[in-house]
């Protein structure tokens, strides 16, 4: 009896698939170590440090990931041979040393894409930790094994790919406006602590959302899909509109919150829910569950309940087209 929750935490381990990350690392660990130790490389174990840096479940975000670890290791190498060139023109050694690493520090502080570079300066200047090799064999030793690591990584997150960033962001951008839709629905409008809430919830959704959406669009180019119709950003601009149409259905249902008549006018009632129909459908379209329909919520635009509701309702309008637009939607 005692081990039953373990071995129900094993069960529901397996069954959930949350075994799948820790098998991609594995495998790429492993098939890293293998190539370079084929390939006969000194310190095998520096492509496995590649794998491990860069590794994720999907292959945008690999791809990312590694790409920056690359051109911050060749910027690093070039500082590092600089630094070498400088001590045999005089320079001392310690002091070239701290102040390139210090400076490309500062460096990587301020641009992601330099943050292994300091590691990377700091390994070229003290090549003589690696007997038998010149401060330029070092520094092309290093990239080739970055660029094996990096190499099995992405290969390996593409064909086990625990998830498709394309897909995951297209469910985040409709699960966000699904919520946007039942708030805007419910009667009576939440107290002002719990919309607050609600808000910094969405907002950091959202935070999260641009963040697929770039990985998105770099696995859509990885693949060549999107680039023929010049469309490489299509999972950004569709965070964006989606973070536009929360911005306007947030004004919108501030709108309905403040006024008294809400409660007691049907015309304020309808408006909410056509704009709330508006967006629940466009969510359920960009989940392939079906059809956006705005007719409602171009009604009530035309001829809203109160001058108040005109701005809103028309934001909210336009940013829903621009997205049905951006999905391929006939309006």
């Amino acid at each position: 009896m005692s081990g039953a929750p373990a071995l129900q935490r094993l069960a529901g381990f397996w069954r959930q698939g949350r075994w799948r990350p820790g098998a991609q690392l594995g495998t790429a660990v492993a098939l890293a170590w293998a190539v370079s130790a084929a390939l006969r490389l000194p310190e095998s174990f520096w492509s496995v440090m590649s794998v491990l840096i860069v590794m994720r479940p999907s292959a945008g975000s690999t791809l990312d990931a590694g790409w920056e670890r690359v051109r911050g290791t060749a910027a690093g190498a070039l500082c590092g041979l600089a630094g070498i060139t400088l001590q045999h023109h005089g320079v001392a050694a310690l002091p070239s040393t701290l102040a390139i690493v210090l400076l490309l520090s500062v460096a990587g502080a301020g641009l992601p894409g330099l943050r292994s570079a300091p590691i990377a300066a700091l390994i070229v200047l003290s090549a003589e930790s690696l007997p038998g090799h010149s401060a330029l064999q070092v520094a092309l030793l290093r990239m080739l094994q970055i660029g094996i690591g990096v190499g099995v990584a992405l290969a390996v997150s593409t064909v086990l790919s625990e998830y498709h960033a394309g897909a995951r962001c297209d469910a985040g951008c409709a699960a966000l406006l699904r919520g946007v839709a039942q708030r805007m629905a419910r009667v009576p409008r939440p107290a002002p602590a719990e919309a607050e809430r609600a808000d910094a919830a969405t907002r950091a959704a959202l935070g999260r959302l641009a963040l697929l959406a770039g990985s998105a669009d770099l696995e859509a180019r990885w693949w060549r899909r999107g680039a023929a119709d010049g469309r490489s950003r299509a999972y950004r601009d569709k965070a964006r509109l989606t973070a536009r149409i929360v911005q306007d259905a947030v004004v919108l249902d501030r709108v309905l919150r403040l006024a008294p008549a809400m409660h007691g006018d049907p015309a304020w009632h309808d408006t909410a829910q056509a704009a709330s129909a508006a967006v629940a459908g466009l969510a359920d379209a960009m989940a392939g569950q079906g059809r956006a329909d705005l007719s409602a919520l171009v009604q009530r635009t035309a001829t809203p309940a109160h001058a108040l509701l005109a701005a809103p309702l028309q934001l909210l309008l336009d940013d829903l087209r621009g997205l049905q637009r951006g999905l391929g939607i006939s309006p």
